[in-house]
C-alpha cells in the first residue's frame, strides 16, 4: 500500500526458489509474508527497477506435516446422515440418484424449491431451481483437482477456528459489538434477494488477510500444491427465512477453487444442504454444521441452495481463488482446447485421454 491506511492488495504468490514480477508506483510499501513465519521483509519502493532478494529468512514448508493436518480434518464422505429425524443435526453428504432427484422438482418445484412467486422470479418461471445461462462455459473450465468428484467436505482449520467462531459471536445481531447490517440485493436473478432480506456482517480487513492466507494454505494443498490467487472473499451473508440460491455454475474467469464456510446456524428447523450436480443430473447434498466446510469447483460444477431455508438465520463466508495461468476461457494458452471432456488437461495422467503406454 502507499503507507496512508490506503487498502493492502495482494499481488500474488511466489512459491520457494521462485521469482516474481509485480507492477507497483513509487512511495508504495511491498511487504513479503510467510505463510508460516507471517512478515518477512518490508521495503519501500524508490524506483521502477527496485527488486527484493530473500535467502535468508526462507521458510521450507513441511508439506508432510501439512499432508498430515490436512487428511486429519477431511471428513468421512459416506457418512450416512443421522438421526434421520434431525436433518438440522447432520454432518454428511447425502447423494440423491438423477431419478429421485427429478421427481422432487416434479413435486416440490415453486413450493419448498426455487422460485415461488413472479414477484421473486421476475424474468424467470416460477419453480425454476437452475440457472442454465452460463452452463456452456463448463466444458472449457479446467479441473482443478486430479481427482475425486469435485467437492471436499471438511472442519475448519485450528486457525480459522480462533479467528473466525469467536469474533461472529462478538459481533453478531444480538452481540455484544452487533455489527449486522441488510444485504444488498444480489443481481442477476439467482436468488430472491429482492423479496426476501438477507443481512451482511463484513469481516474486517485484517481478519480477511489471517483468512485468505489460511484458505490458500488449504486450497493449494487440496489442488496438489497448485500456485492460487485468490480472487473474492466476502461475507458474513447471513440467510433468513424461505432464502433460497438456484443451482449455477460461478465466474468462469476467478471461481475455479472455492469454498463455504459454515460459521453459524440459528433457529433451523430442517437442514439446508449446498447442492452440487453431477454431470448426469443427479445431486449431492452437503450438510454442514458451524465449524466445517465445503471445498468445491464451482466453475466447473452446478451448485446452490435450491431448497428455501426453513430456519431463522444460516451464516456463511466465501472465498474464491483461481490458478494463476488460468485468465478466463479463450484467455488461457494452456487449457483452451487442450481439455478432455471431464476438464482434465490431455495427456495428464487424470485424462480419460491418457493412454496406459503413457502413464
Amino acid at each position: 500500500n502507499d503507507g496512508n491506511d490506503s487498502p493492502h492488495v495482494i499481488p500474488g504468490v511466489i512459491m520457494p526458489g521462485e521469482s516474481g514480477t509485480f507492477h507497483t508506483k513509487t512511495r508504495h510499501i511491498f511487504r513479503v509474508y510467510d505463510e508460516e513465519l507471517g512478515l518477512l521483509r518490508e521495503h519501500n519502493v524508490s524506483q521502477a527497477s527496485d527488486h527484493i532478494v530473500i535467502h535468508e529468512a526462507c521458510h521450507v514448508v513441511d508439506k508432510e506435516a501439512i499432508q498430515r493436518e490436512m487428511e486429519s480434518l477431511v471428513h468421512n464422505q459416506t457418512e450416512p446422515c443421522l438421526p434421520e429425524d434431525a436433518s438440522p443435526e447432520w454432518s454428511c453428504i447425502r447423494y440423491i440418484p438423477r431419478n429421485e432427484y427429478q421427481r422432487r422438482l416434479d413435486e416440490f418445484a415453486g413450493t419448498v424449491y426455487g422460485f415461488s412467486t413472479k414477484e421473486e422470479s421476475q424474468t424467470r418461471e416460477i419453480g425454476d431451481t437452475e440457472d442454465k445461462e452460463w452452463s456452456f462455459n463448463i466444458p472449457k473450465i479446467p479441473r482443478v483437482t486430479t481427482s475425486g468428484p469435485g467437492f471436499l467436505k471438511m472442519s475448519f482449520t485450528k486457525r480459522m477456528n480462533e479467528i473466525l467462531l469467536p469474533w461472529y459471536k462478538m459481533h453478531k445481531k444480538g452481540g455484544p459489538r452487533d455489527m449486522v447490517r441488510q444485504h444488498h440485493v444480489i443481481r442477476g436473478g439467482f436468488t430472491n434477494s429482492h423479496t426476501v432480506t438477507m443481512s451482511m456482517l463484513n469481516i474486517p480487513h485484517k481478519l480477511k488477510l489471517d483468512l485468505i492466507q489460511e484458505m490458500r494454505r488449504v486450497l493449494m494443498w487440496w489442488t496438489g500444491g497448485r500456485p492460487l490467487e485468490e480472487t473474492a472473499t466476502f461475507g458474513i451473508r447471513i440467510y433468513h427465512r424461505n432464502s433460497m440460491l438456484i443451482n449455477h455454475v460461478d465466474r468462469a474467469d476467478t471461481h475455479l477453487a472455492s469454498a463455504v464456510l459454515q460459521i453459524a446456524q440459528e433457529g433451523v428447523d430442517q437442514g439446508w444442504p449446498l447442492e452440487v450436480l453431477h454431470p448426469d443430473n443427479s445431486c449431492s447434498e452437503v450438510y454442514l454444521q458451524p465449524g466445517e466446510m465445503v471445498l468445491y469447483e464451482g466453475a466447473r460444477f452446478r451448485h446452490g441452495r435450491p431448497m428455501r431455508l426453513n430456519g431463522t438465520d444460516f451464516a456463511n463466508l466465501f472465498t474464491h481463488f483461481r490458478p494463476y495461468d488460468w485468465h478466463g476461457p479463450g484467455n488461457s494458452p494452456r487449457y483452451d482446447n487442450q481439455l478432455d471432456h471431464d476438464g482434465f488437461l490431455k495427456g495428464s495422467p487424470s485424462s480419460s485421454s491418457t493412454t496406459k503406454d503413457e502413464l
